[in-house]
């Protein structure tokens, strides 16, 4: 396994600031787990940069929580990070991201229906380094503005450096809850 240490315990200073930052903010949110964060806390600045940026995206943008969350699961799917997906499935469902859809984006099919189709064709260029053409320039900004457009494109970038972080440094999946039954 090539996973880096898990430094939460002997973190100290600012270190241990960031790091029970993160954990409070997070847990604010209903999310009890660090993925990535664990090895990123080996370098706590970073740390705290990446997880303020995450936090904007999934908090505060200006792009629709579905349409976010479409991105994350094609990032995931093009990937091939598990972690990354099972971190959002349940998310982007609950954002209303249509399971025809979530379904479509788990067997690699490519016929989305507006407005994921447009959004598809954003992550196409974007993932390819490429010019995001005129006519698709202009349609994205009549859908979401210039600022969900360009959330859309760097929001490829954010989420393919934390599936980097997962895949590179074995980042385990979260135990699931104890089921609780009535």
């Amino acid at each position: 396994m090539a996973a880096l240490p898990d430094p939460t315990a002997s973190l100290t200073g600012a270190g241990r600031a960031i790091f029970e930052d993160i954990l409070a903010r997070r847990a604010a949110k209903g999310v009890h787990h660090l993925g990535p964060y664990i090895p990123l806390l080996n370098h706590p600045e970073l740390a705290k940069l990446i997880e303020q940026l995450g936090w904007y995206y999934k908090y505060e943008s200006k792009l629709p929580r579905d349409i976010y969350q479409f991105v994350v699961l094609i990032l995931a799917k093009r990937s091939k990070v598990e972690f990354v997906w099972e971190d959002h499935v349940a998310a982007a469902r609950a954002a209303g991201l249509p399971e025809a859809v979530t379904q479509m984006v788990a067997q690699d099919k490519r016929a989305f229906p507006a407005p994921f189709d447009l959004v598809d064709r954003i992550t196409d260029c974007a993932f390819a380094f490429q010019s995001i053409p005129q006519p698709l320039q202009d349609s994205a900004i009549a859908a979401f503005g210039i600022e969900g457009l360009l959330e859309i494109v760097t929001l490829c970038g954010f989420y393919s450096m934390m599936a980097m972080v997962n895949g590179c440094f074995d980042v385990a999946l979260p135990a699931p809850a104890p089921h609780r039954g009535t």
